[in-house]
């Protein structure tokens, strides 16, 4: 849904776009939408296991000059310091996802997870089609985080050679704290015994279906990943610790298939099972940052997926953004 006027556009919430909408899953309507959706036996549970997340709505802009130098924003052009080139894959320049001003989210990030000053920027590369450049490839991608004097700050020019597709509308982003809710398949939820009524009850309100998917394909900081697939914290867990990832090799297998394919190549992995990964890499990883496809920004990521900026929980605590992990996810 895109609307136009002569200064801006206001995202709206659409399940099929992605676009985001200022109403959300506030923490306290939560209990009551559990209760209606027949999980009143575990609403309390269920709310103990959710997670704040900083959620960006957006504004675009005509002009990017309306953007202030410095100000949070998804697309348009990055600002970053004096001397310092536009990030690049190969020779070609990387797509500029976006920027936070971390004093923009400090009200919001009660917990302390993120810095409260500087700029963090979030570039990756990618092809004509959407996709990351190079399933995989860390180099593929950068977050860096600025946290010197703003007026040596300089915004960079759209780089000629970016294809057109990647030059991203400039939308100014306002931010609000809201819930969300673990996958289903987590160790959390696999916990409070569901039934099967129950379960599927839970993923309707886990999804939006409950409340016609409004404000689920969001973009928000922190919080748990809204998932298109399985959880995008396995390809960086697998990374870290020197396991090649059999689900980039042999996508579309079934968990049987996969298994027999994992004991015929003798990986060393470090799980009993598709779960135990799952519970590992969840253990370990967090997201710092997800943004779905939007016409706001128009930016589409292989036909309205998501992408997931993803991070170690020891190295965000470190600040150590060199440590993040990619994934996109789409149907």
């Amino acid at each position: 849904m895109h609307r136009s006027s002569a200064s801006s556009t206001e995202c709206v919430s659409d399940a099929k776009t992605g676009t985001t909408g200022s109403a959300g899953m506030e923490t306290e309507s939560l209990s009551a939408r559990l209760t209606a959706a027949g999980l009143g036996r575990v609403a309390n549970d269920i709310i103990q296991l959710s997670m704040p997340s900083i959620r960006l709505h957006c504004r675009q802009t005509t002009d990017q000059a309306e953007l202030p130098l410095g100000n949070s924003r998804l697309g348009g052009r990055p600002d970053l310091p004096s001397g310092k080139n536009w990030p690049a894959w190969q020779g070609s320049p990387m797509a500029f996802v976006g920027q936070v001003n971390l004093a923009d989210i400090a009200a919001h990030d009660q917990e302390g997870h993120l810095p409260h000053s500087g700029l963090l920027s979030f570039f990756c590369a990618i092809n004509e089609m959407g996709l990351i450049q190079s399933l995989g490839d860390p180099s593929c991608w950068t977050v860096s985080h600025f946290d010197g004097d703003p007026a040596t700050l300089v915004q960079l020019p759209l780089p000629p050679d970016l294809p057109k597709r990647l030059q991203f509308r400039g939308c100014e982003t306002s931010f609000s704290r809201e819930p969300t809710l673990p996958d289903v398949r987590s160790r959390g939820i696999l916990n409070l015994g569901l039934s099967e009524p129950e379960r599927n009850a839970y993923i309707d309100v886990m999804t939006g279906v409950d409340v016609n998917f409004l404000g689920v394909f969001n973009h928000h900081l922190l919080g748990y990943p809204y998932t298109l697939n399985d959880l995008p914290f396995i390809a960086g867990y697998l990374k870290a610790h020197g396991v090649a990832d059999p689900y980039a090799i042999f996508l579309g297998l079934s968990n049987e298939e996969l298994q027999h394919r994992l004991q015929l190549l003798n990986l060393p992995h470090k799980w009993e099972d598709e779960q135990d990964l799952r519970d590992k890499a969840d253990m370990e990883w967090r997201l710092l940052l997800q943004v779905y496809t939007n016409e706001e920004a128009q930016m589409i990521w292989a036909a309205s997926g998501v992408l997931h900026f993803c991070i170690p929980k020891e190295a965000l605590s470190r600040r150590d953004f060199d440590r993040v992990w990619v994934e996109m996810q789409f149907v």
